[in-house]
């Protein structure tokens, strides 16, 4: 993967658990957006972090998708 200087990442804090598999199901969601680079979940601490090219993608947008599926999010 290239480095890119338009490179950004976005922390969130999910609540509810993953007792439904929701956290992996939001990764696939956000993962398939247009300008996300990766996404990582860390399922101990209920947390996701999103590195995103901010030329195609926008902080706010990734943050209407997780508030969408349910994983209600706090700013991290």
């Amino acid at each position: 993967m290239a480095n890119l200087n338009h490179e950004a990442t976005a922390f969130f804090k999910l609540e509810g658990g993953d007792e439904s598999g929701g956290h992996e199901k939001l990764r696939r969601l956000l993962d398939g957006l247009d300008g996300v680079l990766e996404v990582r979940v860390n399922f101990i601490i209920d947390t996701i972090s999103v590195k995103y090219d901010s030329d195609r993608l926008s902080r706010d947008e990734i943050k209407k998708k997780v508030d969408r599926s349910n994983r209600v999010s706090k700013d991290r």
